[in-house]
């Protein structure tokens, strides 16, 4: 009998990763497998359960309003799975509670015959649109009763939370273009202009709410320690919920605010160069703060700090906490911009870590941006030109700070940390100056990796060139037994990217960008808002719309993870640097890298591993389509295949990784 020979279960706050093993090559007649989510109580004992939910009907049926059933009636055709709904209910655009104790049952499937075990078919209800009852069964086609080919087998124990002290680590919910988002938007009938964006600006709307996760909690509750004054570096601000928040707290408030966005609607990471407005992002919030500093006798201080077009940017987005003895406690970091977009539209992080040491550096870096002052321009969205950080903050950042708390090693890393007038080199030179310490950094980590680099960046460098990136590619096709996984955002960071240019004749040729690049080990896919006339054709019961985009920088993580199930030499790195060297040599940014800190870093590693597969398949799908061959063959169709077949083409890579790690 076929047997399931390992499993292992890891999770962050909002989706766990799933992974297994077979015991041999694949199983005959198996259509899947059936997961079963089981709580468990302070003793270990099942205190309930609930199959996984699943989309994707089996071919010759359909699920045309893209409403969920589990894996009792759609299993999975993989050997590996996320578990979407550990947190996001799966009929609703509400959250279940954190600090849940879940493992998963996992068991193979296929059709049903006499001697096997059936599968209890577990209804999903759902409210009919024209009636406002519920009923069982919302797909059409006939159902496929399943038995059991395998028995069960069990994963570790997995906490369900954000705390990993001293980190608290959370993640947003803004992925896009999906068709749960779709469905929840035309509850009412229809979408209308602008819907998204409306939800995403509206302080404590339910949407925003869901989308944005444990993310604006956790800003809030960093601004309730007691007494004492945070001190901030933002790049954007542009939310009314969080531009509240600083208002409230004004009294024990110190802010460098950077400017942001441009008059040609420029994305948020971009320099402005060629603009001829600036800061048009942040001129409200900027106007309302500069209103408080003004008020006789408050204590609230707010420092410009405007590039506006120099070619350097104000990335940060960090708020140091010191408490009333003047004691550096805490920090607040990740990629998230105070924006509406940032919070609810993208795919972020943001993280607390509370450590005296790492608390210090910060606020010794603020000092450091707060002593660099920028010339104002008497109109704040005019372009600055002499606007530019000066030396003795550049050869400052040159060092990084080391701290050992006796359970990891924490490097933070700032930047810009390059002195002089230089700037970052081309892919065209022959021979590059060495890389900028932070970069140089990161390569040395990547080189020492044994046998995974997974990351999310938006937009490192043109082609991904002088970034992880290229460093990440060309590891993987150098060893081929490295997995490399990886998603881009920006098409012109993807690799591979080539600039528009002009032919032989003079003619022009378009810039290009693949949707994926694979070799060996090596996956690396670009995320983007794909819609049904950008794929070809629609994939099943899947479509995509346009609508729901808000912007280019879908993905905005700078996520780096390296080895995450090694307890001796797992490495995660995020913050707001971009992960490339223009970032080093232009911009104010802040990196952490936590070494040795195994449930940090698989937190990191399922957030990057729920990113990418989300847009995995539309980018195999976009490039089939992109070719525009009639012997190209799609590589999902949109439905479940109703044979074993689905065994030949399903890679174990990291199904293997994963499963083989122990006492997680």
């Amino acid at each position: 009998m076929a047997r399931i020979s390992r499993a292992t279960a890891f999770a962050n706050n909002e989706v766990a990763f799933i992974a297994w093993e077979i015991d041999r090559a694949s199983i005959p007649g198996c259509l899947g497998f059936h997961i079963v989510r089981e709580y468990l109580d302070a003793n270990d004992q099942v205190v309930g359960e609930k199959p996984l939910a699943s989309y994707v009907a089996f071919k010759g049926q359909r699920n045309p309003d893209w409403l969920p059933q589990n894996t009792s009636v759609w299993p999975v055709q993989k050997f590996t799975w996320r578990d979407l709904t550990l947190r996001k209910r799966r009929d609703k655009a509400t959250r279940r509670r954190m600090d849940d104790r879940v493992r998963y049952r996992i068991r193979a499937v296929g059709r049903l015959k006499d001697g096997m075990e059936p599968v209890v078919t577990v209804q999903e209800r759902h409210k009919d649109a024209k009636t406002g009852k519920l009923v069982d069964n919302t797909y059409t086609g006939k159902p496929i009763a399943l038995g059991y080919l395998t028995p069960a087998k069990r994963t570790n124990i997995v906490d369900v939370t954000s705390k990993r002290p001293p980190f608290f680590s959370t993640f947003t919910n803004g992925i896009l273009s999906t068709q749960f988002l779709l469905n929840v938007l035309e509850e009412d009938g229809k979408i209308e202009p602008g819907e998204l964006e409306k939800h995403l600006k509206k302080p404590n709307d339910w949407l925003r709410n869901y989308l944005s996760g444990d993310v604006l909690p956790t800003v809030t509750d960093f601004f309730a320690q007691p007494k004492g004054r945070f001190h901030a570096a933002l790049y954007e601000l542009e939310d009314e919920q969080l531009e509240a928040l600083l208002a409230r707290h004004a009294s024990r408030l110190d802010l460098i605010l950077s400017d942001a966005g441009t008059g040609t609607g420029d994305d948020d990471d971009d320099d402005g160069t060629n603009a001829t407005t600036y800061d048009t992002r942040n001129a409200p919030a900027r106007k309302k703060l500069r209103a408080l500093a003004k008020k006789k006798g408050t204590t609230f201080t707010m420092q410009d700090r405007l590039f506006n077009g120099s070619g350097h940017i104000g990335h940060n987005k960090f708020v140091v906490y010191v408490n009333a003895a003047g004691v550096a406690k805490s920090v607040l970091t990740g990629s998230t911009n105070w924006t509406w977009s940032g919070v609810g539209g993208q795919s972020n992080n943001c993280i607390r870590i509370d450590n005296d040491a790492v608390a210090a550096a910060y606020l010794a870096y603020w000092q450091r941006l707060q002593a660099d002052p920028q010339p104002t321009p008497k109109d704040t969205s005019a372009k600055n030109p002499g606007a530019g950080q000066g030396d003795p903050l550049k050869t400052s950042d040159r060092d990084g700070v080391v701290v050992e708390t006796g359970r990891e090693r924490i490097e933070v890393w700032f930047s810009p940390n390059m002195p002089g007038k230089k700037q970052p080199p081309s892919a065209s030179v022959k021979t590059p100056p060495p890389p900028p310490p932070d970069m140089d950094r990161l390569f040395s980590l990547m080189r020492q990796a044994k046998r995974s680099i997974f990351f999310l960046v938006f937009m490192p460098s043109r082609g991904g060139v002088n970034s992880i990136v290229s460093e990440a590619v060309a590891l993987g096709q150098k060893d081929s037994s490295l997995d490399v996984v990886g998603a881009i955002s920006d098409t012109q960071a993807m690799w591979g990217y080539k600039p528009g240019s002009k032919d032989d004749t003079g003619k022009k040729v378009p810039a290009s960008s693949p949707h994926i690049y694979e070799q060996g080990g090596v996956s690396v896919v670009r995320a983007t808002a794909l819609t049904d006339k950008e794929i070809g054709k629609p994939l099943g019961d899947f479509s995509f719309d346009e609508k729901l985009t808000v912007g280019r920088a879908i993905i905005h993580d700078k996520i780096l993870v390296l080895d995450p199930t090694d307890p001796e030499h797992c490495s995660v790195a995020f913050g707001s640097h971009n992960l490339g060297y223009k970032a080093s040599y232009s911009n104010d940014e802040n990196l952490v890298i936590v070494r040795g800190n195994r449930p940090l870093a698989l937190a990191y590693a399922a957030h990057v591993l729920d990113v990418f597969d989300h847009y995995r398949f539309r980018a195999a799908e976009a490039e089939v389509s992109q070719k525009k061959s009639a012997s190209s063959t799609p590589q999902f169709d949109g439905f479940l295949d109703a044979s074993d077949a689905w065994q030949k083409h399903s890679s174990h890579r990291l199904s293997k990784y994963f499963s083989a790690a122990t006492k997680l």
